[in-house]
């Protein structure tokens, strides 16, 4: 898919560049006039081939849920995503990009886990014991 995508890329700019072109003589030749339109197909072309090749060498999309994609990234680790650098070593992913919060507890585990986060109902349910216990 690389090759087609770098294919579509080097197409396209080169459709986009001739188009660009072929419109600044027209316009430096005829002034007054529009256009043609093979120029206009052309810029068209071209553009569209671009978008194509650009849209289909991105990498694959990260899921909308931040809470499902910091799940997989805990429990997969950093994985090497397909690329190396020149010397021949795998580029890893960016890892858990929530470490910094401290959530290792799990939101929906035994412990909240989040440093410098107060648990209002857990603390509410223990004064409440703790009330009732007094009396």
């Amino acid at each position: 898919m690389a090759f087609f995508s770098a294919l579509l890329n080097t197409v396209g700019a080169l459709f986009l560049t001739h188009a660009v072109y072929s419109a600044h003589e027209h316009t430096s030749a005829f002034t007054n006039t529009p256009l043609p339109f093979d120029i206009t197909l052309e810029l068209l072309a071209g553009i569209f081939m671009l978008s194509t090749g650009i849209v289909i060498s991105a990498d694959k999309l990260k899921p909308i849920q931040c809470a499902e994609w910091a799940g997989q990234i805990s429990r997969n680790g950093r994985q090497p995503e397909g690329k190396y650098t020149r010397e021949g070593e795998a580029i890893l992913s960016e890892g858990d990009p929530y470490a910094f919060l401290g959530l290792d507890g799990g939101i929906g585990g035994t412990g909240e886990g989040r440093r410098g986060f107060w648990d209002v109902r857990g603390k509410r349910k223990e004064y409440e014991e703790w009330a009732r216990g007094k009396q």
